[in-house]
């Protein structure tokens, strides 16, 4: 009898029928397969912690050889057969399943073993097999920063009073050291310190890092009080750095990427101790349990301020800065003692203390930031990490953090803990690239730099300018203040001041003659100036206008016109149907809105029809029915979207061409689509896709409309968390008699409601994202098959022969300089406008919620919603769409005449700036390429 309780194989007379050698052989396939399994996935104990059997390539002196799990578990499988098949001889009980009966349960019970193995292995590391020895002393190595960390910095150590004495009576000395940390970190990049490579040089080098970082450290532990996500960052910092001199000293012999991996499994035993160590702790005494009194309690030794312009009637009747509330020791457990005429909101003034908390669970956020980094070792595993794992990896991390953050937004402490876990990602990800710095060499490094760019140019080179553009967009400010930093350390090159400085110009340059910025900054200048610069800076403007529209202009303006109808349904005092009515015809209306999202049309009637059935349904009644509305008005409007408007758009070939009906995208969209029935990628780019293009898009191509109705009303998973938060925000809005919220609660919940609303949305996104991707590599004879649009090829052809000369005439040694003028002032101008409302939102916009009235928060004016600042945003936007437009239509006239052979004359700082010929003679075609000097055919057509 095997694992699964089946007979394979029995002497006995009741045994089946012997099998035909085919079956032999698939029964013996099979059960390899299944050996394979066991010994590649192995145990807990030996696979994902690393102490399996030793392998020849870390073998040490003196290591202890371990029998794997795997082989032990083979070695009771077989006891157990043997076992099973003596008793089953002895009991001489007849076997009454057929042949096919026994192998297809068989195959049902391996397959639900296999699912159970794939699910362990999708959340456990993947790891190195290493010799006990070894793993006992890495995994000390890596226990030192975490006990260090926990006793200096967290409330299961002396964190409080080490915390308190630091922060909280030295954080005024914090700006003296970031000054001296910026001006030496000014000098150091001016004087080249990195070229300083005499022993001396060196020495000198090393001690200014060593003080720099120390430094920075003292730094980060002054300011906690005020940001106390920084000393989880410096441990997920550090710890890597930790380790990495771990390996300088004691491990000097091994190959860094071999170090790193072995590190996996030492970081995940240790992050599991440290959180049964926290466990332990939090039972052993009633005090260590984070509750109401120890949130007070933390909040008064770390020194926090009561929140006492928010709750006024919570400061104490004495006179003191104290609160109307106290903790009451007199008795065996702590309690909270509140005066006459004081509530319990008035907990909610230390709502914005966070130190208490990330104090208390600092030990959980370091166990992240060592299982990330245990994640990260897997990577680097000899035999390499299937694209898979590091999926599976992306999505359990991202299920810890919602997780973490949602039990704290319960807890009342979400204020300082959202920054904080966003703060520990950005840096483990940066103690990650320390780890994959350190495992590669410099040559590695730059050659694995070589593969990835070509490979992206391969697959994305023909994107790559909306890529650019965005960058452009994005980190104009930092690339400016980059080439400035480059320009002093030039000037400082060319003085001469520092001797071991590198050379004002490069060796082997034609061009001797020193810049204005240094090599580096000109070889990346040079890079920057080989781009098609006017399309480049075209898609720029075009992010620009993006972000303005969607998220500034349609966000604030829909926000503001469905508070209005909120407010209206509150005055009007309708009945539920009249109410459901309207909302549905607003609803619609919305939707059928090209920029209008569908998420804030959900949470208004999550508002509106809880705030009218409330009282006839009940809570949960309402909800469920605004959802169920909800769902009902989208699969309406998705059909109205594909039927009305995407179908009749799709007899015309100007459409078709524009979505790119026949790419590569489209046409695995339309694979994914197409396809009967739920499936994920399907439910996901409709659910995650932007309403009005998805659907749209979906009657262009002319899909089944039961099917795309069917693959729709998962939506639900995201109209259902988006109701419940608009009902959660009219409950926080309600007050008691006496002026406090009738229901506490509702506003933090409404956060984490929303929150999961967002998961749902992105989350989506990223999955479509993904498996479009997956489509259209991995099913290109799919793809193929699939016919072309030949209307839709034949304008694409003709077109093309335009955009050839489009790109001819705007070629940026040939615009002249008021085209030039025009683009660079309309990228200046959507760059400034960006940064305002992005840096400055609450100097540009008057804050403004669902729940607000414009009556009383705008004065009854819609335009009170824009401040003065939000108003020069608002010009410098519209003046960057004019000028944008100007430019396209220059070049657009000029490649109508180029392309239908019509003389262009040049203006005279054009001219000034065409290409010569070698003699010096202007070039009669002006720079332009073979396809620019094509001429119209007999019947008028551009060739």
């Amino acid at each position: 009898m095997n694992l699964f309780g089946q007979n394979k194989s029995s002497p006995s007379k009741a045994s089946p029928p012997a099998a035909t050698p085919a079956n032999q052989e698939e029964e013996e396939e099979e059960e390899q397969q299944q050996q394979q399994q066991q010994n590649r996935r192995g145990n807990f104990l030996t696979t994902r912690l690393g102490m399996g059997k030793q392998r020849s390539d870390v073998q040490e002196e003196g290591g202890l050889e371990c029998t794997s799990y795997s082989s032990m578990k083979d070695k009771g499988n077989q006891t157990n057969k043997q076992q099973n098949t003596q008793q089953q001889q002895r009991d001489q009980v007849p076997v009454t399943k057929s042949k096919e009966e026994e192998k297809s349960s068989d195959k049902g019970e391996a397959s639900k073993v296999t699912v159970l193995k794939a699910m362990v292995s999708s959340v456990l590391p993947k790891v190195e097999p290493l010799p006990w020895a070894t793993f006992f002393c890495l995994s000390i190595w890596c226990a030192i920063p975490a006990v260090v960390y926990i006793l200096l910095f967290t409330q299961m150590g002396y964190g409080e009073s080490f915390y308190y004495a630091l922060s909280y009576k030295f954080g005024g000395y914090a700006f003296i050291f970031a000054g001296v940390l910026f001006i030496s970190g000014f000098f150091f990049y001016v004087l080249d310190i990195g070229e300083w490579n005499s022993a001396i040089g060196n020495m000198f080098r090393v001690i200014c890092t060593a003080v720099m970082f120390s430094v920075f450290i003292i730094i980060v532990v002054l300011t906690s009080n005020e940001h106390p996500f920084g000393l989880i960052s410096l441990f997920a910092l550090f710890n890597p750095l930790w380790l990495l001199l771990v390996k300088s000293l004691f491990y000097r012999a091994r190959d860094a990427r071999t170090y790193v991996s072995w590190l996996s499994g030492p970081l995940f035993l240790v992050s599991l101790l440290t959180a049964a160590a926290f466990i332990a702790w939090i039972f052993v005494d009633f005090d260590n349990k984070w509750n109401n009194v120890t949130q007070v309690e933390a909040a008064e030794r770390t020194g926090c301020e009561a929140n006492f312009d928010d709750y006024p009637n919570c400061a104490s009747e004495d006179g003191s800065t104290g609160t109307c509330f106290y903790v009451d020791y007199s008795n065996e457990r702590q309690e909270l003692v509140f005066t006459e005429n004081c509530d319990r909101i008035c907990l909610n003034v230390y709502k914005e203390c966070s130190n208490g908390f990330i104090l208390w669970a600092g030990p959980v956020m370091m166990c992240l930031s060592m299982l990330f980094l245990s994640f990260f070792c897997t990577f680097l595993r000899t035999e390499g990490t299937g694209e898979e794992d590091i999926f599976n990896f992306g999505k359990l991390w991202f299920f810890v953090i919602f997780t973490m953050w949602a039990s704290a937004s319960l807890s009342g402490a979400a204020a300082g803990i959202t920054s904080s876990l966003f703060i520990l990602t950005v840096a483990s990800l940066a103690g990650a690239c320390i780890f994959l710095s350190a495992s590669f060499s410099k040559t590695e490094r730059h050659h694995n730099a070589d593969v990835v760019l070509a490979r992206i140019h391969e697959k994305y080179g023909e994107n790559l300018d909306v890529v650019r553009g965005l960058f452009v967009v994005t980190c104009s400010p930092l690339i400016i203040a980059y080439f400035c930093l480059s320009a002093i350390n030039q000037l400082v090159r060319r003085v001469g001041l520092n001797p071991c400085a590198q050379r004002p110009c490069a060796e082997n340059d034609p061009d001797q003659n020193s810049g204005l910025v240094t090599v580096k900054a000109k070889q990346q200048l040079t890079m920057m100036r080989s781009w098609d610069r006017a399309k480049v800076l075209t898609y720029a403007v075009y992010w620009g206008v993006a972000y303005m529209i969607l998220q500034v202009l349609v966000a604030n303006l829909t926000v503001v016109f469905l508070s209005w109808i909120i407010f209206l349904f509150d005055r009007a005092n309708l009945g539920l149907a009249a109410v459901t009515a309207i909302m549905a015809c607003v609803g619609v209306m919305m939707f059928l809105l090209p920029p209008v999202p569908g998420v804030p049309v959900y949470l208004t009637l999550g508002i509106v029809l809880a705030a009218q059935g409330h009282e006839i349904l009940g809570w949960t009644g309402s909800i469920f029915y605004s959802t169920g509305i909800g769902l009902v008005l989208k699969l309406f409007s998705s059909m109205l979207q594909q039927k009305l408007i995407g179908e009749n758009l799709s007899h015309y070939v100007k459409v078709r061409q524009f979505v790119g009906i026949n790419s590569s995208l489209m046409k695995a969209m339309r694979l994914v689509l197409g396809k009967d029935g739920l499936s994920v990628p399907k439910v996901a780019i409709l659910i995650g896709g932007p309403d009005w293009p998805t659907s749209v898009l979906c009657g262009i191509m002319r899909l089944s409309l039961p099917q795309i109705m069917l693959g729709t009303i998962p939506i639900v998973f995201l109209i259902l968390p988006t109701c419940l938060s608009g009902a959660l925000l009219y409950m926080a809005s309600l007050e008691t008699d006496n002026g406090n919220p009738e229901f506490p609660w509702a506003g933090t919940v409404s956060t984490i409601t929303l929150s999961l609303t967002a998961v749902v949305q992105f989350g989506s996104m990223i999955v479509a994202a993904y498996y479009l991707e997956q489509t259209a590599s991995k099913n290109v004879p799919a793809i193929e098959a699939i016919p072309t649009d030949r209307e839709v090829k034949e304008a694409d052809d003709k077109a093309a022969n335009l955009r050839r000369c489009y790109h001819d005439v705007t070629k940026w040694d040939v615009v002249p300089i008021s085209a030039k003028l025009l683009l660079q002032t309309s990228l200046a101008a959507i760059i400034s406008s960006s940064y305002m409302v992005q840096l400055f939102s609450n100097l540009c916009f008057t804050p403004h919620s669902l729940t607000d009235s414009i009556g009383e928060n705008l004065d009854g004016k819609v335009s009170n919603l824009f401040l003065p600042l939000g108003w020069v945003a608002l010009g410098l936007f519209g003046l960057s769409i004019i000028l944008i437009y100007l430019f396209e239509s220059w070049g657009e006239q000029k490649a109508y005449k180029l392309a239908n052979g019509i003389a262009i004359l040049a203006s005279p700082d054009e001219s000034s700036i065409g290409n010569s010929s070698s003699d010096g003679t202007p070039d009669p075609d002006n720079g332009l390429s073979e396809s620019g000097r094509q001429r119209t055919d007999p019947d008028g057509r551009y060739a």
